[in-house]
């Protein structure tokens, strides 16, 4: 039974004829006699059962027979793997790998618990262990490749920092976000920003418009102190709207800062960037130490 499942299963995958039925199977069997007398059987049955005919020197699958393939075969997984191989192969790419060595893998952990699935694919796979191993050597050839080109932009990334490239970094648009800008500014001697509305945000404008705290220098643009710093946070965070919808820019000094979405991008001088983002990191590290702190005094 597990010989004519193997035929079925691989007639079903591809133009068969004997010589390659017994091309698959003859290495399980002591001889090429034994093989061919086994075969013989298992095709006379295929065919008296109605599961496969014969047109020419071809073998195919009759309606019945791709029934048996589709509902009764355990090794629907092996169909996936010859698949996946094939096309890697006329690819000529590792587009497919992660899936290959998914499906190999469950197929390895099925036939644990079920080996007659090892014996239906000895004769039924179109792919080979020398397929795995060619493989195995383009995804080191890769990995190799890949290790070259992480070290050369390594240094390229270095390089620009020494000639303080421009660079961003994001935090989420909340209380803590404004914290940092006010704490930016006060760093930098800054009493006053200017804030760069979206021409296509008319809601944005408008949230400015309505606040007199804000002076319009222009259709877009308004000017404020920072010591108003608390009501840009109200006028963002007290409607979930605001917050995702509001998009303007904030200039201070070489910084740029832009919302977007919830999000605070802040562009610049690498090595400017560099020092915000140090001290935004300190402040979150301090945050989640005082929890801590806490429990230990309470002890």
């Amino acid at each position: 039974m597990v010989l004519q499942d193997s035929i079925l299963l691989q007639i079903s995958q591809k133009q068969t004829n004997y010589n390659d039925l017994l091309l698959r199977m003859t290495p399980n069997y002591k001889s090429s006699d034994s093989a061919k007398a086994a075969l013989s059987r298992a095709l006379k049955n295929l065919i008296s059962f109605g599961e496969i005919e014969k047109k020419e020197e071809l073998y195919i699958l009759t309606e019945k027979g791709r029934h048996t393939v589709d509902s009764k075969l355990k090794n629907k997984i092996l169909i996936v793997i010859n698949d996946l191989l094939s096309k890697s192969k006329k690819a000529n790419s590792l587009q497919y790998i992660d899936d290959i060595i998914k499906n190999i893998q469950v197929f390895i952990e099925k036939s644990k618990t079920d080996p007659s699935l090892i014996k239906v694919a000895k004769t039924s796979s179109t792919f080979y262990i020398s397929d795995l191993n060619y493989l195995k050597e383009d995804i080191e050839n890769k990995v190799t490749h890949y290790h070259h080109l992480l070290e050369i932009l390594q240094k390229q990334i270095n390089i620009l920092q020494e000639e303080n490239f421009e660079d961003f970094y994001s935090i989420n648009l909340d209380e803590n976000a404004f914290f940092h800008v006010e704490n930016f500014c006060k760093l930098n001697n800054l009493t006053d920003i200017t804030i760069d509305c979206d021409k296509d945000s008319p809601e944005t404008i408008l949230l400015f418009v309505k606040n007199s705290k804000f002076t319009r220098k222009s259709d877009y643009v308004f000017s404020t102190s920072i010591v108003n710093m608390p009501e840009l946070k109200n006028i963002l965070l007290s409607n979930f709207e605001n917050t995702i919808q509001a998009k303007f820019k904030i200039y201070l000094n070489d910084i740029l800062i832009k919302t977007s979405f919830g999000k605070l991008y802040f562009f610049g001088p690498y090595n400017l960037i560099s020092k915000i983002k140090d001290e935004i990191n300190k402040k979150e590290e301090i945050k989640k130490e005082e929890p801590i702190k806490q429990i230990k005094k309470k002890k």
